[in-house]
Order: C-alpha cells, then sequence, then structure tokens
C-alpha cells in the first residue's frame, strides 16, 4: 500500500499540530536563521541601488573619467595636464565615444555682483559637459560651440550660486565679474538633488557641491585664467555600459602613448567601480549568508534529532505500515516529507518576520532596505535544502526498520 504525497503532508501536519511546543522549538532555529538571511541581503541589496543611483546621478554607469594619479610619483617626472592640441588628438582617436569634455578648474574664483562676492569653483568646460554630468540648464542655455570659437566672456551658474549672489533676483542676462573679468550670465542650471531615501548617510543634499559651481567656455578660462592654459582633467561618455571598459582600455593606451609610458593620470569608469562593488557584494553577502547558514545548520541538528526521537515513538506505527503493504521508500519519503515541511514552514515564518523588520532595521541603520524575489527564493531554498539535508538520515532510519522488530516495540 503506497502512501501518497498528499497523504503525507497530511501526516506531517497533523504531527505538528499534535506536538505544538516540540514543533515550536524545532522551527524557532529556522525561522531565526532565515530572518538572518533576509536582512543580510536587503542590507547589501540597499547598499547596491543606493550606489548605482549615485552613479546614475553623477553621469551614469558609461561615464569614464581622466584625473591626476595620485599614486604616481611625480619626482619621476612628468604633469598630470593636457594642452588643447592633445585634447582634440584624444578626440580623434576615440570616435567611438558619445561625448568628451576637458576641464579646467579655477579653484580660487570670486564672482561678485553690485558689492555681494560668492567664493566657489568655476569650471571652463565645452558643451558636452552636459551629456557628461547628465546635468540641465534650468533657465536660458548652456556654452554653446559658437561661445568656444569666439571666447566669449559668457557663465553659467549653478543654483546656490545664482541664488546667493542675486539674492532671489533675476539674474538673466545680468553682469558678474569673475576675479575682476566681466562676464553675462547666460543661462541657470538645474538644482542637482540627491537624497539617500532612508534618510541618509550624508546630511543634507549630496550634490550640493556642484550647485555651488560656476561654468565659463574652456577657451576663455585658458585665455584669462589658464596659466599653462592646460586642462587637468576629462569626461568620457560611452555610448552603453560593455563599450565603457573597452574604451576605458584604450583611453590608457592613448594618454601612456601621449605622456611617454608614465602614468599620471588615472582612468577611472562608472562601469568599473559597479562591477568592483558587484563584487565586493558578493562577497560580503557570502560571508553573512555562511554567518546565517550556522544557526539554521544548528536548526538542522536539532531538527534531526527530534525525528529521530519521533520515528522512535512512532516505531509501532511503522512497523504496521510495512506489515499492511507500505514500502521502504514510502516511509522514507513520509518522514522526508514531514522535516522539509517542518523547515519549509519555518522558511515562510521567517520571510514574513524578516521583511517585517526591514523597515525597523533600515530605520535604525540609516540606510535603505530592498527585498526582491530573488531573496525571498533563496531563503525559501536554503530552508527547504536544511530539511532535505538533515531528513534524509532519520528518514533512511525509518525506512530501514525491520516491521517484526517494530510490531513488538510498545
Amino acid at each position: 500500500m503506497a502512501i501518497s504525497l498528499s497523504e503525507s503532508l497530511h501526516i506531517g501536519f497533523s504531527d505538528i499540530m499534535t506536538r505544538k511546543v516540540r514543533s515550536a522549538v524545532t522551527i524557532l532555529g529556522i525561522v531565526l536563521g532565515v530572518m538572518c538571511i533576509m536582512v543580510v541581503l536587503a542590507i547589501l541589496s540597499g547598499m547596491n541601488a543606493t550606489t548605482l543611483s549615485w552613479m546614475e546621478e553623477s553621469g551614469g554607469i558609461n561615464k569614464i573619467e581622466v584625473g591626476r594619479n595620485w599614486d604616481y610619483d611625480f619626482s619621476k617626472g612628468g604633469y598630470a595636464s593636457l594642452d588643447m592640441y592633445e585634447v582634440n588628438r584624444i578626440r580623434e582617436l576615440i570616435p567611438e565615444a558619445k561625448a568628451m569634455n576637458p576641464t579646467l578648474h579655477i579653484w580660487d574664483a570670486q564672482l561678485s555682483n553690485k558689492g555681494t562676492t560668492y567664493d566657489g569653483p568655476c569650471l571652463g568646460v565645452m558643451p558636452d559637459f552636459q551629456i557628461a554630468e547628465n546635468w540641465q540648464i534650468g533657465r536660458g542655455r548652456f556654452i554653446n560651440l559658437l561661445d568656444l570659437r569666439e571666447s566669449s566672456n559668457v557663465i553659467v551658474l549653478g543654483s546656490s550660486v545664482a541664488r546667493d549672489l542675486f539674492a532671489g533676483k533675476d539674474p538673466m542676462g545680468q553682469n558678474v565679474s569673475l576675479n575682476g573679468v566681466v562676464f553675462q550670465v547666460i543661462g541657470i542650471m538645474e538644482e542637482k538633488v540627491w537624497m539617500n531615501e532612508a534618510g541618509s548617510m550624508w546630511s543634507g543634499n549630496a550634490m550640493e557641491y556642484l550647485n555651488q559651481r560656476s561654468f565659463i567656455p574652456i577657451s576663455v578660462a585658458m585665455n584669462k585664467f589658464g596659466g599653462d592654459k592646460k586642462v587637468d582633467g576629462i569626461q568620457v561618455i560611452a555610448h552603453n555600459p560593455t563599450q565603457a571598459l573597452a574604451l576605458q582600455q584604450k583611453l590608457k593606451g592613448i594618454l601612456l602613448n601621449i605622456k611617454r609610458g608614465k602614468e599620471v593620470f588615472r582612468v577611472s569608469s562608472a562601469q568599473e567601480d559597479m562591477m568592483q562593488m558587484e563584487q565586493n557584494a558578493k562577497i560580503f553577502s557570502m560571508i553573512f549568508v555562511m554567518i546565517s547558514v550556522i544557526s539554521l545548520l544548528v536548526g538542522g541538528i536539532v531538527i534531526m534529532n527530534i525525528m529521530l526521537a519521533s520515528i522512535k515513538e512512532r516505531t509501532r506505527e511503522i512497523g504496521v505500515r510495512i506489515a499492511v503493504g507500505a514500502r521502504r521508500f514510502d516511509i522514507f519519503i513520509q518522514f522526508l516529507v514531514q522535516t522539509v515541511l517542518v523547515t519549509g514552514l519555518g522558511g515562510v515564518l521567517g520571510i514574513v518576520l524578516g521583511c517585517a523588520i526591514l523597515d525597523l532595521v533600515g530605520k535604525y541603520l540609516k540606510m535603505p532596505m530592498v527585498a526582491n524575489p530573488s531573496m525571498i527564493m533563496t531563503a525559501l531554498l536554503v530552508s527547504v535544502g536544511v530539511g532535505l539535508v538533515f531528513g534524509i538520515a532519520p528518514a533512511i532510519k525509518a525506512g530501514n526498520l525491520d516491521p517484526v522488530v517494530a510490531l513488538r516495540e510498545e
């Protein structure tokens, strides 16, 4: 007489309801282990989502940046700067790039308007700066190619610069003085805002440093403020994330060739940073999940011992089932299903409780917690896997009982 799966499930549920205290103790270890897994995976997913959001707001994951290599020993020679001939040569060598913007920083910039002054960095840029920073103009227009060719004294202000310098008045078309040189305001950038959804690891707007900048044509910056007339950084945008890594390597080779093998520049890409972040997240998740699995292993050992005790209590019942035609495989499946049922129930409760406390953990840690279906599936599979692993030994023992000996059991 074969025992069906539905009958095995019914017997399992009946045993759980009959022995409520023992079942609760058995399930508790699984519940705690699954809760830990849920919280750890939610923390890591939240960190990844936060970092990706920051990258997207800072120009996207297709962005490549060329800047000074602070690890290089400049006593060996070389300068972390490029003249416009070198910049134009680089542009010619990377026709596959979507956008390219060289930057010249004027660090000691002081803007003034009718007695009001504002100290903040001013950048000499090209029109591609908007694409490179994924930043739209709020009012007016941005610097164009005509401004570059004619070296027009025009300036675009960040939202904070415009607000502080003009005290609520309309800055469009007004003149401002930049280190004594008069510029006409032609545009105001949109206010950049990025806040951590969970209340923030940063206080206030993490993008405020961009709102405090102003922008002029790079030709004007070189001619009137550049000194050696060299740029100190380049931003390049690839068409897609896959192309970004290849373009990054190509840029490294071009710069090494221009600088005669001296690694005075560091070429970094958001795509590379994201891949490194994902790799670190995998390592951390493996470590924390392994720690969580320890509690599951403890729960599994408890379950195995309780199932062995259950077999001892039900020895005569097993003997009767075998005597009336149940196969040993049916007995094996019956006890294995019961074990998996217990761990699966613990997994479901752990998932429910884990999801319930995510908001509390997020508020305590002041960071976003992101739950997704893959996390839930992972936690459930782990709990069921524990039941399979630790239920095999008791199930084998039950299936191998001698029916004659079992029937004699009192």
